[in-house]
């Protein structure tokens, strides 16, 4: 258990250690002291030890040490439950029979009125390299309804039982937004391509009580604790429409004192500043209690197009071999009205934009929004920003938008490959480009999409090799301090708490991840053997004693 009052925890002297603080005014150092839940004092062993009179002491045995990593795009509450459901990566299938059989085997332990659903398939890594059909998860069910998410979380599909529960026929019009695939013959197939079109069937699966998603919100964080996650940021509140529950569960899940992690809330924009209305919340009237370094409410949330992985982020120049250029979420007008909105009411706006389309659609709205209203230091982000060029990188830098990026080549760059051709997938996520213009950018996993290993996206970032082990991009790689400061101290930039968090410097939260080795010295080749052995958070071990 983890208590909160800081007058509880005696100082910690942490020793024999090499610390790489990620404050450009002192990257190095031998000793850390802890006062409560801040670091006293980071220097040489000897001034630090002069400052420890009474600490306990912590001989780390020439480990390093470096700030808590900071996950400031994933999505806890998905990732909580997702434990408990039925998981379908490549690791557990690589066949649409795989699929077939672990539905079955479900079903056999499903009431015959209640839904089966599962995740993170990918449809690039099957053997056939297509997604299942209605038809084939028909067999499977048993006559139970089946959903099924596909890997990136913009694509689903779901069988006849499904379908017929949602209403969805072959006259069945598709939102705006989103698309139902059909046959030769003008049926759907089940696969249904981003939220306004998966939210037909999504909707109906009854959602997790109260009771159900605190606990899974705690398991996550359990989990990410020992991977040296001290900070994360759910990237979508609520994950449907039932906001206030959703508060709830993780304000219980602070009370509970069994919470292992500092939580950043993004609420969608929908509760921020709603399309079809001109009504819009601040930030200080979403309920996150009072503890603002353990639960806090952070940026916006607004989508404005897909995924690279399914074809559905929106790009300039079209998907290989098609004339589809993508999705856009969001027409032009109602876009720049509700970013528009939320700046006003002094929202840092958070936009889901892959293809450079949209990119190049978010900066005008940020742009219109700035230009009605400046205010300096926004900080207003783009995620994922796979697919941006020289241009829009100097826009981005121009404006003061942070990137918030995901290294996951060695989980979907084959599909970025067969996506986009060799040449331009060599481009995405362009860090040579940020690099060049001196753009601060944040590492984050978006977990559950990709299993999130903070070590291993820093191994990703470093390598940029496929899962077929081509290298994609090599001049984007990035050294493994400049991989772990954009984990650390960019993930707190990005996420407006770089006053509290993400480097080791005195007046910070002392929050801080122990690893094996020191990675800025490792054999690229061995950097895999890197582990996390200790998680500290507000001054108190939490992991690995």
């Amino acid at each position: 258990m983890v208590r909160r009052n800081p007058m509880d925890q005696p100082p910690l002297l942490f020793v024999n250690c090499h610390v790489l603080t990620m404050d450009p005014t002192n990257p190095r150092a031998e000793a850390i002291l802890t006062d409560g839940e801040m670091i006293a004092a980071v220097g040489s062993r000897a001034d630090v030890e002069n400052a420890a009179w009474g600490a306990r002491v912590v001989d780390l045995h020439e480990q390093t040490v470096v700030p808590g990593f900071n996950d400031s795009h994933m999505h806890i509450l998905s990732a909580g439950l997702e434990m408990e459901s039925l998981v379908l990566r490549p690791e557990q299938v690589t066949t649409i029979a795989d699929i077939e059989r672990l539905v079955s085997q479900r079903a056999e332990q499903t009431a015959v009125d209640a839904w089966i659903t599962g995740s993170r398939y990918d449809h690039n890594r099957l053997r056939e390299r297509r997604h299942p059909t209605r038809e084939e998860l028909d067999h499977a069910s048993g006559g139970r309804p089946v959903v099924l998410w596909h890997t990136s979380g913009h694509v689903l599909v779901a069988n006849s039982k499904a379908l017929q529960l949602a209403g969805i026929t072959a006259v069945t019009e598709a939102p705006a937004g989103g698309e139902i695939e059909r046959d030769a013959h003008g049926e759907p197939t089940g696969l249904l391509k981003e939220s306004p079109a998966m939210d037909l069937v999504g909707d109906l699966i009854p959602p997790p009580t109260v009771g159900q998603g605190t606990e899974a919100i705690l398991r996550a964080m359990a989990m990410m604790v020992q991977q040296g996650v001290t900070s994360a940021s759910d990237a979508a509140t609520p994950r449907d429409d039932n906001l206030d529950d959703e508060l709830t569960m993780y304000r219980r899940a602070l009370d509970s004192g069994r919470l292992l992690g500092r939580i950043t809330l993004m609420p969608q924009i929908g509760f921020v500043a709603p399309p079809a209305s001109n009504q819009t919340r601040r930030p200080d009237e979403f309920d996150a209690g009072n503890r603002p370094d353990w639960l806090r409410i952070g940026a916006t949330k607004i989508f404005a197009d897909g995924a690279l992985s399914t074809g559905t982020a929106a790009v300039r120049r079209p998907y290989a071999g098609t004339d589809d250029h993508g999705i856009f979420i969001w027409d032009r007008d109602t876009l720049h009205s509700m970013v528009g909105r939320a700046h006003r009411a002094g929202w840092q706006v958070a936009t889901h934009a892959l293809g450079d389309a949209a990119i190049e659609l978010i900066l005008d709205a940020y742009q219109a929004a700035l230009a009605v209203d400046p205010r300096p230091d926004h900080r207003h982000r783009i995620e994922h920003c796979m697919l941006a060029d020289e241009g829009l990188v100097r826009r981005i830098k121009d404006l003061g938008v942070v990137p918030d990026l995901q290294p996951d080549i060695s989980q979907l760059g084959d599909s970025y490959i067969t996506a986009l051709c060799m040449e331009r997938a060599s481009e995405v996520i362009p860090m040579a480009l940020f690099r060049q213009h001196n753009v601060r950018v944040a590492f984050s996993s978006d977990r559950p999409v990709i299993p999130g290993d903070p070590l291993e996206c820093v191994l990703d970032a470093m390598a940029r090799r496929t899962p077929q082990g081509i290298e994609l991009g090599p001049q984007h790689r990035v050294s493994p301090l400049e991989a772990i400061r954009n984990y650390t101290a960019g993930g707190a930039y990005a996420g407006r708490m770089d006053d509290r968090l993400g480097t080791i410097t005195p007046g910070r939260l002392a929050d801080l991840a122990v690893l094996s080795q020191d990675p800025t010295v490792t054999d690229p080749d061995e950097f895999s053997e890197v582990e996390v052995t200790m998680t500290v958070l507000g001054g108190r071990i939490v992991y690995g004693e």
